[in-house]
């Protein structure tokens, strides 16, 4: 099926989305993948097995990305060849988001790694029709003793980098591994920077987590399945029009939902819950827009509930008002 209105994406982590073809060269010119093992066989490595159904066990798929984007060459030119791809696939506007605490080990500042992610974006728009901004993601564990500060400095990043390209910054990682009441410090930190941000909740969690990342003032929440089990909660979500970032084949993968018939999509959307449809890790899910669009009209969405769900992207999007409009009367043509 063609979805040809113009597509906003607001979940999308950079290091699950590589652009398989250019990552196969770039892994080998690493030395970090035998060119004689096959293009096959790396793409075994860099997508989960259909199998997965935990969030611990999606996340290892990203051990081999992480490994690649390790110089800023490497992340100027992953992010530039992501947002060509989108462009090509009709995306008008994403966000790509990654945490700059990760790309360290050949001892890159967190700050060289944002100005080389903005140098890709800056290159991608300038080539072709999308425009990008950038979140920057805290960790809720990395292994690392100094997670805190790091974490605290990624903030402090977003703030200096907000008239570059920085649209906002997020909490991702393994949301069990720690409580998100130990995070309330470092979002009041961002509401003084006066930084937008989007927390991921309620995907491995429990309902609560979504409420308190609502409490810490988030607007957007990334994925929150869990609220469904919470009447309160979702009460919370609809009376503060909190909106919802969802990507049905990674919320299957990691275990947020038993099946697709499961997921909460269509009962948020009903109970007035803004809705949106993302990717997450389109490279480690295997997954397109165009495929999240189909499966989420197995339950019972149309072409027109479609195009609602990215006008309630674009109005939930970290852009300045008038970008957002110009954007949402682009989206409001296909009405």
């Amino acid at each position: 099926m063609e979805f040809s209105f113009p597509k906003v994406e607001l979940h999308l982590h950079l290091d699950g989305s590589l652009v398989l073809t250019d990552a196969w060269k770039m892994a080998i010119q690493q030395g970090l993948v035998r060119e004689e093992d096959g293009f096959q066989s790396f793409c075994r490595k860099m997508q989960v097995p259909q199998s997965c159904r935990s969030l611990t066990e999606y996340l290892k798929c990203f051990e081999l990305a992480d490994a690649m984007l390790q110089t800023a060459d490497a992340l100027e030119r992953a992010a530039e060849q992501l947002l060509i791809q989108l462009s090509g696939r009709g995306v008008a506007y994403a966000e790509l988001r990654f945490a700059p605490q990760l790309h360290g080990e050949k001892g890159l500042t967190q700050e060289q790694a944002v100005q080389a992610v903005l140098c890709g974006v800056h290159r991608a728009e300038r080539e072709t029709d999308i425009r990008a901004g950038v979140l920057l993601c805290a960790m809720v564990t990395t292994g690392q003793p100094d997670v805190d500060r790091q974490n605290e400095r990624t903030f402090y990043l977003a703030a200096e980098y907000r008239k570059e390209g920085v649209a906002g910054v997020d909490l991702a990682g393994a949301e069990t591994a720690r409580p998100m009441e130990d995070f309330r410090g470092l979002f009041r930190i961002a509401r003084d920077l006066d930084l937008p941000f989007t927390i991921h909740a309620g995907e491995a969690g429990g309902p609560e987590n979504v409420r308190t990342a609502v409490e810490f003032g988030a607007r957007r929440i990334g994925h929150g399945c869990s609220a469904i089990r919470s009447p309160a909660v979702m009460d919370l979500l609809k009376r503060e029009q909190i909106t919802l970032e969802m990507c049905p084949t990674s919320n299957l993968q990691t275990g947020a939902v038993p099946s697709l018939q499961e997921h909460p999509i269509r009962r948020f959307a009903e109970y007035g819950i803004p809705v949106t449809v993302n990717t997450d890790d389109s490279t480690c899910s295997g997954t397109t827009l165009d495929i999240e669009y189909e499966k989420v009209m197995q339950l019972g969405f149309t072409q027109k509930d479609l195009v609602r769900m990215n006008c309630n992207a674009a109005k939930a999007a970290f852009l300045p008002e008038k970008e957002k409009a110009a954007l949402l009367a682009r989206l409001k043509a296909w009405m």
